[in-house]
């Protein structure tokens, strides 16, 4: 267990103390609501307890919307948006709640994240009843944790259903249709799904309707080529997005997506399904057309399709690591390597290495072609595939760093062999060496940044 859950009497304590205060000093105001709001944390990294804010009813700018997603339920737009009131011991033991899961394991700093979360919950529930019913509250003010990622089931769980529900009616009839949806046979869900494609109201937004439709897999694929249509569909570029993503290489499906990229007249149609070929496994088909002298496809439709299953786009699909696409690439003409330089130019968004993939990962860092290397390198910045895996790539990270000749390669091996924390200490001295004695300044700092960081 971390250190957050015993911060839960502090942080009670110290908020009710601030909030009461707000009452003293505005008696003629009544509040409605309290919040935690901006709970601060990076993967790996820092947590940072949230501020506390608060409204009244005077300060909204319109009535009560009965909206979730409105300002007035939007701590950062309220009139008290940032209320001092943390405790120097407060403060003290979130800063050592936050250091020590920086330390453990990435599993352990996922179960404090948690834990935090959770502690914010209850808090929130205790700082509530501890304000009891003073005038200067409405009936139905209540205190919850605004967050981000969290939304409203996050508040839902500090302001419990009923007053939940009651506070926000569109949110329970949501709810039951959720529900609803979720209870038709597969082909009407999907029907259903598909039509809430691009819409933003009601109860399931399109990106929740797309990764509905992912999970629900071949069975989702003939209305998703419906809806593309004949390459002519304005619904193009989505419909190849997740025909990619669900990862269904039927004839049919490849055919649809090849006539796509070659005759639809929307660039963002053509190169998704461009993408979507990628993902299903037709890198080789995709070569094949850039070869081809007569092929009026424009080059940089292909290019941009063998490029996607390096970028952050194919996590969602089940297309495995390969590098040799992008080798083959890299041993074109001159036009089309500075095309793919461009496209995976450094801070990229690249794609998350998995499990199963670490051999080609460190395949990758031997490649002969440095942006290969690169890639691969920032790949094993994630510790949380494993002491095994560090075991295998910790060592080869280290030989970049001492040894590649391309400067982006050395400083992104620095960079991952910072995110392993201690398991990286056995090459402290390879580090050191490249704070004295790399040639670039760039990574010089890096370095010396990683060898600050592990003595702090």
């Amino acid at each position: 267990m971390s250190h957050w859950k015993a911060l839960e009497p502090l942080i009670v304590e110290d908020a009710v103390r601030a909030l009461r205060e707000l009452l003293a000093e505005h008696p003629h105001e009544q509040f409605y609501a309290a919040a935690f709001q901006n709970l601060y944390r990076e993967l790996d990294g820092p947590v940072y307890l949230p501020g506390l804010s608060a409204n009244s009813v005077d300060a909204r700018e319109d009535g009560p919307s009965g909206d979730f997603w409105e300002a007035d339920w939007n701590p950062p737009d309220w009139r008290w948006a940032d209320i001092d009131f943390q405790s120097p011991a407060l403060a003290a033991a979130a800063d050592a709640a936050s250091n020590a899961m920086q330390q453990s394991t990435r599993a352990a700093w996922l179960a404090a994240e948690q834990e935090c979360i959770d502690m914010l919950v209850t808090a929130s529930q205790k700082i509530r009843e501890a304000l009891g019913n003073s005038p200067q509250l409405r009936p139905d003010f209540v205190v919850f944790l605004h967050d981000e990622e969290g939304g409203g089931a996050l508040a839902r769980r500090c302001i419990g259903d009923p007053a939940f529900f009651e506070l926000f009616p569109a949110e329970a009839k949501n709810d039951r249709e959720r529900q609803r949806v979720a209870a038709l046979p597969v082909a009407e869900r999907v029907d259903w799904l598909v039509g809430r494609l691009n819409r933003f109201d009601g109860a399931i937004s399109s990106e929740e309707a797309a990764r509905q439709l992912c999970a629900i897999g071949a069975p989702a694929v003939p209305a998703l080529l419906v809806r593309m249509g004949n390459g002519k569909s304005k619904h193009g570029w989505d419909s190849a997005q997740l025909l990619g993503r669900i990862g269904v290489a039927t004839p049919e499906v490849l055919a649809a997506l090849q006539k796509q990229m070659a005759a639809s007249r929307d660039q963002p149609a053509r190169e998704w399904a461009a993408r979507a070929l990628a993902y299903l496994g037709q890198s080789d088909w995709l070569l094949e057309q850039l070869s081809r002298a007569d092929n009026p496809m424009p080059a940089l439709l292909m290019i941009e399709g063998l490029c996607a299953p390096y970028s952050s786009f194919r996590d969602p699909t089940p297309l495995p690591l390969d590098y040799r696409p992008l080798e083959a690439l890299l041993g074109g003409p001159a036009s089309t390597i500075d095309a793919v330089l461009d496209i995976l130019k450094p801070g990229s968004s690249y794609c998350a290495l998995r499990p199963g993939e670490i051999d080609e990962a460190l395949r990758g860092l031997g490649s002969p072609h440095a942006l290969v290397r690169r890639h691969a390198a920032s790949r094993f910045n994630d510790r949380g595939l494993g002491t095994a895996v560090g075991e295998r790539a910790l060592p080869v990270l280290a030989e970049r760093i001492a040894h590649d000749d391309d400067v982006d390669v050395r400083w992104e091996s620095i960079e991952s062999l910072g995110a392993w924390k201690r398991a990286g200490q056995p090459w402290r001295a390879v580090v050191e060496r490249a704070a004295r004695e790399d040639p670039h300044q760039r990574v010089r700092d890096a370095a010396q940044s990683l060898l600050d960081d592990a003595a702090a």
